[in-house]
């Protein structure tokens, strides 16, 4: 069960644009020692939030909104990947200052994601999607700790020992939501499973496609798998299987090991090796 789905309930909203110039790193920490985070303030008042590439939407706590003077309004719905609906307000025009950057989100999600966590688990403000950075292009390096907003060279430079993956870009909620889901070749055609960096645990793989990478649909644990990104990228863990409105999901076990270069422009996806390999 991933973390993200239990605390951020997969929150599969949300729409936004970058203000940025040069090439920009976003120092990164592990919450809990897995999920990317980082601070990130509004109108003066900061906050920590995790980084999560399948969140679809950026939310925050209604305390940080009310902090922030932003006003929530209105309603967002959105579903989890086990098809469960979600609803909650909006709150516009929100803009994150994080590493001399201005991350606009003119829809973001209020939803206190502490309600969903264990009560051992240490304070959130919220979490931010890629949604953050429509129109850009950004490499998550979970074991180098680093966001970076690439520029046109960067990326020439980043991409040149990479492999691209075939790659779609999910927007959901009206249109409204950003999260990419990577090619992943079967016998009977390409699967699509959403790269997700709050997922923390085991892959989660749906029950109509399991067979295809010989798992037991329904499985009571984790199963041991493996196989390929589109592209010839290895993945290999443990899944559970489960039933879905998606094909799969990837997650923790996969980020450390490989840089992910999201093109939100052009809905492009490259990856590389990271040091942890």
């Amino acid at each position: 069960m991933k973390l993200a789905m239990t605390i951020v309930a997969n929150l599969c909203l949300g729409f936004s644009s970058v203000v940025a110039g040069a090439q920009t790193t976003i120092p990164l920490t592990l919450f809990m020692g897995k999920i990317p985070a980082f601070h990130a303030s509004v109108n003066g008042h900061e906050g920590f939030f995790l980084f999560d590439t399948g969140g679809g939407t950026s939310v925050v706590s209604p305390e940080f909104a009310r902090f922030s003077g932003c006003t929530p309004w209105g309603q967002v719905t959105g579903f989890r990947m086990t098809g469960e609906r979600i609803d909650f307000r909006r709150c516009d025009n929100a803009v994150f200052d994080v590493a001399g950057t201005h991350l606009k989100a003119p829809t973001a999600g209020v939803f206190d994601i502490m309600t969903l966590a264990p009560k051992t688990t240490p304070h959130l403000d919220g979490s931010l999607a890629l949604d953050i950075f429509t129109g850009q292009v950004v490499t998550l390096d979970v074991s180098g700790r680093t966001l970076t907003i690439e520029t046109p060279e960067s990326l020439q430079a980043r991409i040149g020992n990479a492999k691209e993956v075939p790659a779609r870009m999910v927007r959901d909620a009206e249109g409204a939501a950003l999260s990419v889901d990577a090619g992943v070749p079967t016998a009977k055609g390409m699967a699509w499973m959403e790269l997700d960096s709050g997922n923390d645990g085991s892959f989660a793989i749906g029950n109509h496609i399991a067979p295809l990478f010989d798992l037991q649909p329904d499985g009571k644990e984790a199963q041991p798998v493996s196989f390929m990104l589109g592209g010839g990228i290895p993945v290999k863990g443990t899944a559970r299987t489960r039933n879905l409105i998606m094909d799969g999901n990837i997650g923790e076990q996969f980020f450390p090991l490989w840089a992910v270069t999201f093109d939100l422009n052009s809905g492009r996806v490259w990856v590389s090796p990271t040091r942890a390999r």
